[in-house]
């Protein structure tokens, strides 16, 4: 009977086990291999393993509680070999839970996103975005967390040359709010994008409309330009008196 009330107290052994393992894991490979280059990462989200209702995670969970079953048999019946099989099987689950890791971050000009750590990390411009929205929806299946009352959300871009494009999903009930965030983010820095290019047309014509003054004579220049062009008929004209002429003269030499 103590044999069997150890089962359920090992099984939450290896969840928690592989919860900490695979935060480290995450927390160190997102340190040393961020997704964004170049710029500083601002928000982001990623799938979550015991609350994402998927058939990619819930195989990942499965592993982990088998591993913690082998445990319970190798404390149960001695087996020190079986019990180091089954923390193996732990190290596995986290191994498998990396290689399907899937990760959303976005920095000041591009959305960075992976699937699959090790796997190519995409990159999508914000100026090249039109819109992006949150979806929602339920999800059929089971996870830990929840049972079977399963919704995910995801964010989904929609692109200047009309194409979609949607990004890992994760578990809606805690990871909603991080990605409305993203969302929210990419929002903002295309609002702001829109006020510099506003700001720079604006500057263009201000620039355009002084060089069209500065070309164009103010109204003391014309009024001197036709005084000039009286004074030089009068010096032209015969009729003028010889001191006139000489002055216009010796004002020519």
């Amino acid at each position: 009977m103590t044999h069997v009330l150890a089962l359920p107290f090992l099984l939450a052994i290896a969840v928690a086990g592989h919860i900490l393992l695979s935060r480290g894991a995450k927390a160190l490979a997102s340190a040393v291999y961020p997704l964004a280059t170049g710029e500083p990462e601002a928000v982001g989200y990623e799938r979550r393993v015991y609350g994402t209702a998927d058939r990619a995670m819930l195989e990942v969970v499965a592993l982990v509680l088998a591993s913690g079953v082998v445990m319970w048999v190798g404390m149960t019946w001695k087996l020190g070999w079986v019990g180091a099989l089954g923390f193996l099987m732990l190290l596995g689950a986290v191994a498998l839970d990396m290689a399907r890791w899937e990760r959303v971050t976005v920095s000041a000009s591009y959305v960075w996103f992976q699937r699959g750590f090790g796997h190519k990390v995409h990159q999508v411009a914000i100026e090249n975005i039109r819109d992006v929205s949150v979806v929602e929806a339920d999800a059929p299946g089971y996870t830990l967390r929840h049972l079977n009352r399963n919704r995910t959300c995801r964010l989904t871009m929609r692109m200047n040359d009309k194409r979609v494009v949607a990004l890992p999903k994760t578990d809606a009930h805690g990871e909603v709010e991080a990605v409305e965030a993203l969302a929210n983010h990419i929002r903002s820095r295309q609002l702001l994008a829109g006020d510099r290019q506003a700001v720079k047309r604006s500057g263009d014509e201000g620039s355009a409309a002084a060089a069209r003054a500065a070309r164009e004579p103010t109204t003391a220049d014309r009024e001197m330009l036709r005084e000039l062009r009286r004074l030089r008929k009068q010096a032209q004209s015969p009729n003028l008196p010889p001191a006139v002429k000489h002055i216009e003269g010796s004002g020519k030499a």
